[in-house]
């Protein structure tokens, strides 16, 4: 983004993940106002909440304004938690809605240069912002950053990726979203040393999609 520096390892093809970081840090309030609460997900939340440890370190990758941290907090208020994401605005309304963790901007793909081992690393619908080919490097990368046995929680738009394309709102705002198929999801995280412990699908009627959450588990 314009007059912000942050580490980048996407090279040529940048546009459309840089068109869609710069919707959102313009409309983060709104993002904020509409998906703080969203109770159709909290099950998924929940569930995560109960496989962690009272004093895990948790790294969110993509945490727009914190909401789900918010949750996590609220039930695990000892956790060590640091969340990122690449729109400076979602990281500042992060840490008015979290003031005990830590919030910093960063590229998730660049994941790889931070030097800490985690519990578990949340990556909340940072996937439909990601190609392919992106998704399976970070996929990768989350491993590599997990101790044994930590946790991954993973939440996607599912549908055929060669369906992926610009969305516009009705202000003329776009992003690009790509769309992964749970199937190659799985494969992917198989091959990276991860087990599934869960795989839940969620209608979501007002955008016509199917939202797809995985909570996984380092071999």
């Amino acid at each position: 983004m314009v007059g912000i520096h942050v580490w980048s390892f996407r090279g040529v093809g940048v546009s459309n993940y840089q068109l869609s970081v710069a919707t959102f840090n313009k409309l983060a309030r709104q993002y904020q106002d509409k998906y703080m609460q969203m109770p159709l997900y909290e099950p998924t939340y929940a569930r995560l909440s109960e496989l962690l440890g009272e004093q895990d370190k948790v790294l969110e990758l993509a945490c727009g304004p914190g909401n789900i941290a918010r949750y996590l907090l609220a039930r695990r208020p000892q956790l060590d938690y640091l969340g990122t994401d690449l729109a400076p605005q979602m990281v500042s309304l992060a840490r008015e809605n979290n003031p005990t963790a830590q919030f910093e901007v960063m590229d998730c793909l660049a994941i790889g240069s931070l030097t800490e081992m985690f519990d578990a690393i949340v990556c909340g619908f940072c996937l439909p912002y990601l190609s392919r080919d992106e998704a399976k490097v970070l996929i990768l990368a989350m491993a590599r950053r997990l101790n044994a046995g930590g946790l991954l929680y993973l939440s996607t738009m599912e549908g055929d990726y060669a369906a992926s394309k610009f969305q516009t709102s009705s202000s003329g705002d776009q992003a690009f979203i790509y769309y992964h198929c749970g199937v190659w999801l799985s494969a992917e995280l198989s091959s990276a040393g991860f087990e599934l412990l869960s795989c839940h699908r969620q209608d979501y009627p007002e955008r016509g999609d199917v939202d797809l959450f995985i909570i996984a588990r380092l071999r």
